[in-house]
């Protein structure tokens, strides 16, 4: 059962997503905000703590942000029935994040997902086989990453997308048949994973001396990034490796950054922009992300390197506002992440796939 007032606002968020022009997101954020102050007990505390409540800020940007290693500590959910929970990766022993959902809320986040793909990644609306680099949520059902790709295959997938991550490893032999196939028929492909998977995919095509020219429209996107558990690799490596075993020019390799503990995503803008240079983060009409300076918690200047915080209207049954150990910078078209803060705990889907590859990679 819902918290009283919670399906008003699921339904004036479902709204903004289709018409942003429709309300306001000032007056959207406050009224999560009010719904989360008396229906969170961490988020009444922490907003009583610092003075910010409801009935003494005006501005979106004045919401006290949660910490997301606070998911590891509390239970922050509203009062609403739990259809599923997801929890982060992380180190070996580590206590995880755990983020609830209701079955309104997952639905939510099915449009955020929907929303976000039309806009950033596929913008040309071209319809393309799914091959994703991960296990699928029957083999992960903890992990939000498995789940989003699910949603992707079953609103904008050809017949023959599938998961290709086992309990043995990549399904190396089902990759190349059906990269094979496609390439045969001109059949677009679409290649979705964590970033470690496809680390793992070509080096097995560089080893092999594997190179494939997919046919036009086919597109990569990878999740996440590099943690230091395989290896770091640059963006321009990874682009230059890609165009050349895959034959997707850079402009169509993209980049999602996603949380266990937000509904929505953020893809950068090389497929909207047409271009490489464009691996900014963009934000859709639902979110915010600031970069703010860990010792005035003011936003950053421009260029200079802070924690990421975001604010995500589709967070509806957990603290809206997040602030991460994810490092970045604001620039003119966006913002990057660069890396984790020090002393934060290595985590991310990514590293879960590479966990999962180990000793598969041929």
């Amino acid at each position: 059962m819902q918290p009283s007032g919670e399906s008003t606002l699921v339904s004036r968020i479902r709204r903004f997503m289709e018409s942003p022009e429709c309300d306001d997101f000032n007056a959207l954020a406050l009224g999560v905000f009010a719904h989360q102050y008396k229906h969170i007990e961490a988020v009444r505390r922490l907003a009583d703590l610092t003075g910010r409540t409801p009935g003494t800020i005006e501005q979106w940007t004045d919401i006290p942000p949660v910490p997301a290693r606070a998911f590891k500590r509390y239970r922050l959910f509203t009062d609403a029935d739990i259809a599923h929970t997801f929890t982060s990766s992380g180190t070996s022993g580590a206590v995880r994040s755990e983020a609830h959902f209701s079955k309104a809320g997952l639905e939510l986040m099915t449009a955020s997902i929907i929303h976000n793909a039309q806009q950033f990644f596929l913008p040309d609306g071209r319809a393309t086989v799914i091959l994703v680099l991960a296990p699928s949520p029957e083999l992960a059902p903890g992990m939000i990453m498995a789940w989003g790709m699910r949603r992707l295959i079953e609103h904008f997938g050809r017949s023959g997308s599938r998961f290709l991550v086992t309990p043995d490893g990549l399904d190396r032999k089902a990759l190349m048949e059906t990269l094979g196939t496609c390439t045969e028929s001109d059949i677009p492909i679409t290649l979705i994973g964590a970033s470690f998977g496809f680390v793992h995919l070509l080096d097995g095509l560089i080893a092999n001396t594997t190179r494939f020219q997919l046919p036009g429209g086919s597109r990569l996107m990878d999740a996440g990034g590099f943690k230091g558990r395989s290896r770091v690799v640059e963006r321009s490596e990874l682009d230059a490796v890609i165009h050349d075993r895959l034959g997707i020019p850079p402009h169509r390799s993209v980049n999602l950054l996603g949380m266990t503990e937000l509904a929505s995503q953020f893809y950068d803008g090389v497929m909207v922009q047409g271009s490489a240079r464009y691996r900014s983060k963009q934000n859709a009409p639902w979110t915010r992300t600031q970069v703010l300076d860990p010792r005035t918690m003011q936003p950053a200047k421009n260029g200079e390197p802070g924690l990421l915080c975001h604010w995500d209207l589709a967070n509806v049954e957990r603290p809206m506002v997040i602030l991460t150990d994810d490092l970045g910078a604001t620039e003119p078209t966006g913002w990057r992440v660069l890396g984790r803060a020090r002393g934060a705990e290595s985590k991310g889907c990514s590293l879960t796939i590479d966990d999962m590859l180990q000793g598969h990679a041929r």
